[in-house]
């Protein structure tokens, strides 16, 4: 299936993109240089990991000069020229660091020509990707969001693919820290002014409740049903500070945090980092607190103190012990709202892929060109992003859900092979033939990252992979 942007924001895009003082062929050029630099971009790696890969490559320089200079020279002009050699390692560490994408550095957006740039490059896959992850929503078909929160919304993708999937939310926040990008944004989401078709109410923009802003409200007391972060953590450096935004965001979270990121494996492991974080912290008491209220209201129980002061237990295993003996009607402190994966992952255990994969999806599109051109990436002039995403629910996991997930889907010649995400048994590989007729039929027309259409049940283990039924 394409995700193609609507109507409404290729007008506005274009409407955008005239106001521009460079020719729009000019913008598509610098669009197309910028699409080939986020391609290459690497996920910004930890302090500790950079300083281990300079030392190695200064090691590696240091022992092929050893040999370049003579007795004569340290005597004869001194520490000249180790200044000089260790001048030329460190620019020479820099171009290798530079040229194996270690030269990270944040997206800056500073000009409305660049914004424009950056729009033609990205509004069309971003639409693409975000509304790819808001499918995943079609497992609860009630769910009607009031307001959505779309942090760091550059050109407005999660606008379109927010309002295309729900088209009565009430109030869209759309908050980026660029001036530049905002303004221009905020220029291709005007409404076209037209009295004569009854539709024009006075309001600046395509939708009657939108607010643009640079930074979030300070309030908590603010809140959101969904909260959009696409793209975001990749332009933050610090793994403290992407996990200082993720903790901001999610205490803004009503009951859904969408996070997106591209495919490459960091970029993933910036994702488990997220998710990782925001379930154990969900599930770490917060003690002094329990403590205190549980006194306060004459309710501490010796068992609740016994359970709090036992070091053999986990936090874990203590939170599910303190849920079951607080009194009835209280809620455990935790040192953030407790949550629960709701998709990709079946589970909230550790990640069975590991750090070396990453679990990617893709979704297809048709690329928006300011210079009339047709994309030649594919025959048909769609193209294709792929990505990784996790959507994070603030409520317990519900028993007995079904959403083992569909790594790697196979189709040969009369059977089908998938690698399946499951619940409580890792990555399993089922095998259907034609003979299974409509199980094989349902998983021979899902994709890779689908939900698997069958239940699992496992009977018997053999080598390295279970039998499933």
């Amino acid at each position: 299936r394409e995700f193609n942007l609507p109507q409404k924001a290729i007008d506005g895009l274009r409407n955008a993109v005239v106001t521009c003082e460079r020719p729009a062929k000019q913008l598509q050029n610098e669009a197309d240089q910028l699409t080939s630099k986020l391609e290459q971009r690497r996920f910004p790696e930890s302090p500790e990991k950079l300083k281990k890969v300079r030392d190695e490559v200064k090691r590696k320089l240091k022992s092929g000069k050893r040999g370049e200079i003579s007795d004569f020279d340290k005597e004869a002009f001194g520490g000249k020229v180790q200044e000089a050699q260790q001048y030329e390692i460190r620019n020479e560490v820099d171009r290798i660091l530079k040229k194996a994408n270690f030269n990270w550095k944040p997206l800056e957006i500073t000009s409305k020509e660049a914004a424009a740039a950056y729009s033609l490059a990205r509004l069309a896959p971003n639409y693409a990707e975000i509304s790819r992850c808001l499918e995943e929503f079609n497992r609860i078909p009630d769910f009607q969001p009031e307001t959505i929160l779309d942090y760091g919304s550059g050109s407005g993708a999660g606008f379109w693919a927010a309002t295309s999937r729900w088209p009565d939310v009430k109030e869209i926040t759309m908050v980026d820290l660029s001036d530049a990008i905002m303004k221009f944004s905020m220029d291709s989401l005007r409404k076209n002014h037209n009295p004569a078709d009854g539709t024009d109410n006075g309001r600046p923009f395509v939708h009657d409740n939108i607010n643009f802003r640079r930074h979030l409200i300070p309030s908590l007391n603010t809140t959101y049903d969904v909260v959009i972060a696409h793209r975001v953590l990749c332009e933050i450096g610090s793994s403290e500070t992407r996990l200082q935004l993720i903790e901001s965001l999610w205490k803004r979270t009503n009951r859904f945090l969408v996070l997106i990121e591209s495919s490459q494996s960091g970029a993933f492991g910036g994702i488990l980092e997220a998710r990782d974080f925001i379930l154990s912290q969900g599930t770490l008491v917060d003690y002094r607190k329990l403590l205190k209220t549980l006194e306060e209201k004459v309710m501490l129980s010796p068992k609740v103190v016994r359970i709090v002061e036992d070091y053999n237990l986990s936090d874990y295993e203590k939170f599910v012990l303190l849920n079951e003996s607080v009194p009835p009607g209280e809620v455990v402190p935790t040192m953030l709202p407790s949550g629960t994966v709701m998709a990709p992952c079946p589970h909230d255990l550790g990640c069975p892929l590991g750090v070396h994969s990453s679990c990617t999806f893709s979704s297809r599109f048709q690329p928006i060109r300011a210079d009339g051109k047709r994309s030649e990436k594919e025959s048909d002039g769609t193209e294709v992003s792929k990505f990784t995403f996790m959507i994070i629910e603030k409520s317990a996991r519900k028993v007995n859900e079904h959403t083992e997930r569909i790594l790697k889907n196979r189709k040969l010649g009369g059977h089908v092979t998938c690698d399946v995400c499951t619940a409580f048994r890792g990555i399993q590989r089922v095998t259907l033939s034609k003979k299974h007729g409509e199980m094989y039929t349902a998983i021979r027309s899902r994709r890779d990252g689908d939900v698997l259409p069958i239940n699992l049940r496992t009977m018997t283990s053999s080598g390295i992979f279970d039998v499933d039924n």
